[in-house]
């Protein structure tokens, strides 16, 4: 009886792995075929890196949406997604989400800016290079809205919800954050992705609106292309006198802000 019942559990375990699993395997392939398409099209070979992964972006969130989410938000635990009424919460989240992420989002650059892992890791150097390699309007389009809108929609509402439902909620905000820093491939924009990552979940569970997350992600992809595009933030850069005590400022508020979504989130348990 014990015997029979192990290979049983082995293959639900087995199932819960893959469709974790799957939906991200099939963004980033309909990302790639959407790659390769453009390279063998003889009028869209010359597209850049940021007008490349903006088609993809789109093309994979079609998938994803049409996949998995579009007729399956249901009960009174409703997964909100784009479509879903605008009520007092939705608004309160989406202005705390652009204060935290925006403010994360330059404190993280900033710690990262204090170390030398830019200048070890030449896979981000190269993906720096790619991603500022087209025109300021096209930044904020692709890496400012439709890459943060495809990303959310896979990390904090499909992937979320799966590990939420198969290992509870603490699993689904580690882990999406995990998978999220994990499949970018270098250890700066992993880093990066993680910490942020966490912030998004804490949102994503707080608020059940994956459109908190995704205004907190754009808003922290807008403030940095912004830095890093124009003179705006000159003030705040590496050797200025207000750079290290703004972001320990900014990195104390973060911590702060992510307790407070924690404490919440364990009273409601209760």
């Amino acid at each position: 009886m014990g015997s029979s019942k192990k290979p049983g559990q082995a293959q639900k375990i087995n199932m819960q792995v893959w469709n974790l699993i799957y939906p991200v395997f099939l963004y980033f392939a309909v990302c790639q075929i959407v790659n390769l398409l453009l390279f063998a099209l003889p009028f869209a070979v010359s597209a850049d890196a940021v007008k490349r992964q903006g088609l993809g972006s789109f093309c994979g969130m079609i998938v994803l949406y049409l996949c998995f989410v579009k007729g399956n938000s249901s009960g009174s635990e409703r997964k909100k997604i784009i479509f879903a009424p605008i009520d007092k919460k939705l608004v309160k989240g989406i202005f705390c989400a652009v204060l935290l992420l925006g403010g994360a989002g330059v404190a993280l650059n900033n710690m990262i800016a204090l170390t030398n892992l830019k200048q070890m890791s030449e896979t981000y150097q190269s993906v720096e290079q790619a991603f500022y390699s087209s025109g300021f309007g096209w930044e904020i389009l692709v890496l400012g809205m439709l890459t943060p809108m495809a990303e959310e929609l896979l990390y904090r509402y499909i992937v979320f919800y799966h590990l939420r439902n198969w290992m509870g909620r603490a699993a689904a905000v580690i882990g999406s954050a995990f998978i999220f820093g994990l499949i970018h491939m270098n250890v700066v924009q992993g880093i990066y992705a993680f910490l942020l990552g966490l912030l998004l979940g804490l949102l994503m569970e707080y608020y059940q609106d994956v459109r908190v997350a995704i205004i907190g992600h754009m808003s922290a992809n807008v403030l940095a292309l912004f830095r890093g595009e124009t003179d705006l933030f000159s003030w705040f850069v590496l050797g200025e006198p207000l750079y290290v005590p703004g972001t320990v400022l900014l990195v104390g508020c973060t911590l702060l802000a992510g307790l407070y979504y924690i404490i919440r989130l364990k009273k409601q348990s209760l």
